[in-house]
């Protein structure tokens, strides 16, 4: 019974450390930083592509 309760403890440590390891490089790659950058640059053009559809709106009222 000890036996199997030491070796669940084992697998769940051994998730948790490579998840931790998995997020970790997720989070020091390039490639993250460069897909926060294009999300926020995507976000700046919907904002101003929403402004130019209020004044040509507006013009047409």
């Amino acid at each position: 019974m000890a036996g199997i309760i030491f070796v669940i403890i084992l697998f769940v440590l051994f998730f948790l450390i490579l998840s931790l390891v998995v997020r970790g490089a997720i989070d020091n790659s390039k490639m993250s930083q460069k897909m926060d950058l294009l999300i926020s640059e995507i976000r700046e053009l919907r904002k101003e592509g929403q402004e130019d559809k209020k004044h040509i709106i507006d013009k047409r009222v």
